[in-house]
């Protein structure tokens, strides 16, 4: 599910539209942006509550630092989420450059987890499928 919301932001920032249109891409923006932040809020939750944080520190406690690295990151999602939906919230259609700057950092935001996805597949790889010998 997050992945296709993932996927309409970033159609809804690419959207092009005259200066008139703006008030609906802002107002799409914000609904796209607010439905990504909860879906992504519920996913690091599942995650770091029972999730492939917690069974990779059970089974490759030397994987922990990797583990902690991407705790942290999910923490700097929670913050720019903080900071980016209220200035959204905040912004009038009148104030175009702002807007622009504001989707822009959307997209960097989501090019981060587009990298932090692919970090948490790395982690599980190698945690679950490497084989670290040992047998006779």
């Amino acid at each position: 599910m997050l992945s296709h919301i993932k996927d309409a932001l970033r159609v809804t920032l690419d959207w092009k539209v005259p200066s008139a249109g703006v008030v609906r891409k802002l107002t799409s923006v914000r609904f796209t942006l607010q439905s990504f932040q909860r879906h992504l809020e519920r996913i690091m939750s599942l995650e770091e509550e029972g999730g492939y944080m917690v069974v990779v520190g059970e089974i490759k406690p030397n994987m922990s630092e990797r583990t902690d690295a991407l705790r942290v990151e999910h923490d700097t999602f929670r913050a720019s989420l903080e900071r980016l939906v209220p200035s959204l919230d905040a912004l009038s259609p009148e104030d175009e450059p702002r807007f622009h700057q504001v989707c822009g950092e959307i997209v960097a935001l989501l090019d981060k987890v587009d990298r932090h996805d692919a970090k948490e597949i790395d982690l599980l790889q190698d945690a679950l499928l490497l084989d670290e010998g040992g047998e006779g």
